[in-house]
């Protein structure tokens, strides 16, 4: 039964009780009952095991993910890693789940348990829809992502599930002997969520695009040092002399672990997102990328490295990458509007 407001006013989808059985949903239980696994995080957090930086509240109302900074409440998770975006749906969605009807929290944190084996998923016969995304979406330099799809560091997968068929973008991280030790998939669609990291993966091995310089740069994602080689291209530089590592997430382990198999590098520049509108998990203002790159740059700096910070003008390099691309089709729209007024005069 729909639930009436004041006279004029639409009427409530929901009614009150409903509303107050979705808030009381244990969000953790609600997850788990959905597919996702959880393990130890911190003191007030359990992490969702493959998810990066996504963090469940004990508590059960809330969750949190560090990229980027976000919180909200079970409709919100609902909305954003769920793919249902509309409000009713969402709110049917979590009604239809009998996880409301325990509002305690019950389901065990599993242990962190060794990691064993990465298995790569499986590769399918091309790679159109990674290179389309990568090159037309993303706006990285065409040269730039065949060379580490040469590399074996991107490639295309496919998943096939209940009758469907899934395709992601796979980026590899390496050890010294050339074994993957490291994968993480996204899903190919400028507004597609999708984002994991393989089971097994050892974060320490990071995406590296290797250079031939004693400088390194240092960034949370693969997406975002293939955007600053394209950046340092268009500016007419050797993309391919200096080293690049993407961590996959907020750290610096896959870097120290590069820098033993590199002793000729001295210089480090971290190049962690600008996390503006970030918060800390009480609502806190939080630059959550910078704070991190002043933190791995006193440590580095102490063990004898020169370090530097550089900071994008948007949240990351790849958002800094699209407003060059954006600059530079509107000056091309200028100066042909230019060349047509040029055009109409010399016609009179």
């Amino acid at each position: 039964m729909e639930r009436h407001t004041e006279k004029g006013k639409r009427p409530m989808p929901f009614t009150e009780e409903q509303m107050r059985q979705v808030f009381d949903t244990n969000l953790i239980d609600f997850a788990v009952k959905h597919g996702y696994e959880i393990e130890k995080g911190d003191r007030n957090t359990v992490h969702v095991k493959h998810s990066g930086g996504l963090y469940l509240f004990k508590h059960g109302r809330g969750y949190y993910q560090f990229a980027g900074g976000k919180s909200g409440n079970i409709i919100q998770f609902v909305q954003e890693y769920m793919g249902i975006a509309d409000f009713k749906d969402a709110v049917g969605f979590i009604l239809g789940c009998h996880a409301y009807e325990q509002t305690e929290h019950y389901v065990p944190v599993a242990e962190k348990e060794p990691k064993g084996e990465l298995v790569l998923p499986e590769k399918d016969r091309g790679c159109n829809q990674t290179f389309a995304y990568l090159t037309k979406t993303r706006g990285i330099d065409c040269g730039i992502v065949g060379e580490m799809i040469k590399q074996g560091k991107i490639y295309q997968t496919i998943t096939h599930k209940d009758g469907y068929r899934f395709k992601n973008c796979a980026f590899v991280g390496y050890d010294e002997n050339g074994k993957a030790r490291y994968c993480a998939l996204r899903a190919p669609g400028k507004d597609s969520k999708f984002r994991q990291d393989v089971e097994n993966s050892d974060k320490t091995y990071g995406f590296c695009m290797e250079g031939h310089s004693n400088r390194v740069y240092e960034f949370e994602a693969p997406i975002d040092a293939m955007s600053h080689a394209t950046l340092c291209k268009l500016y007419g530089m050797d993309w391919q002399e200096d080293h690049r590592v993407a961590e996959g997430c907020l750290s610096d382990k896959a870097l120290a672990r590069y820098l033993k198999l590199h002793p000729e590098i001295r210089e480090i520049v971290f190049c962690y997102d600008n996390d503006m509108d970030g918060r800390d998990a009480k609502g806190q203002p939080h630059n959550h990328g910078q704070v991190q790159a002043e933190r791995s740059a006193a440590v580095f700096k102490k063990a004898g490295y020169k370090v530097y910070i550089q900071t994008p003008q948007g949240k990351d390099f790849n958002e800094d990458l699209m407003v060059f691309w954006e600059k530079m089709e509107q000056e091309e729209k200028n100066l042909k509007e230019i060349q047509g007024m040029i055009q109409e005069c010399e016609c009179l």
